[in-house]
């Protein structure tokens, strides 16, 4: 085969082949993400039911909002 080919086969046994030119792949540059270089806290995470300080959101200088746990990571949570 003259071309790079990937096959993928499916839940139900039928294969999918996938060709994908040599080049395609060279010829692309990947955007370059700023690095991470400085954060502050943004607000505090508190425990819904306690109102326990669990953590705080920081946002760092790439503008990512990112939490930072106490203790272990919790879901029902509310930010001050």
């Amino acid at each position: 085969m003259a071309t790079a080919a990937t096959e993928l086969t499916t839940l139900n046994g039928t294969s999918v082949i996938l060709r994908i030119p040599r080049h395609s792949k060279r010829g692309r540059v990947a955007p370059k993400e700023p690095a991470r270089l400085h954060a502050h806290a943004v607000n505090r995470i508190l425990d819904r039911e306690t109102g326990e300080l669990v953590g705080w959101l920081y946002m760092w200088n790439t503008g990512e909002l990112v939490p930072r746990w106490k203790d272990k990571a919790k879901s029902d949570v509310v930010y001050d």
